[in-house]
């Protein structure tokens, strides 16, 4: 399973890492396991909104690449 994983390292403010902390806290959890659900949840909801513009963008001519180059 180690290959399944990777390091995610970066600075943030102490005011966000503070929360992090508390909320991770309040559920029992770690900060890397709250960070992991909190990111896991923003691409899943990303995935969702290009899904749904895909769907939306098919006929739509304003919405397709030759479409908004035309719109220019």
């Amino acid at each position: 399973m180690a290959a399944d994983k990777t390091e995610l390292r970066g600075m943030a403010p102490l005011d966000l890492v503070s929360a992090l902390d508390a909320i991770a806290l309040s559920r029992n959890l770690d900060r890397t396991a709250l960070v992991n659900e909190v990111l896991t949840k923003f691409v899943k909801q990303v995935g969702h909104e290009m899904n749904v513009l895909h769907r939306m963008a098919r006929g739509n001519a304003l919405l397709s690449p030759s479409g908004a180059e035309d719109a220019e």
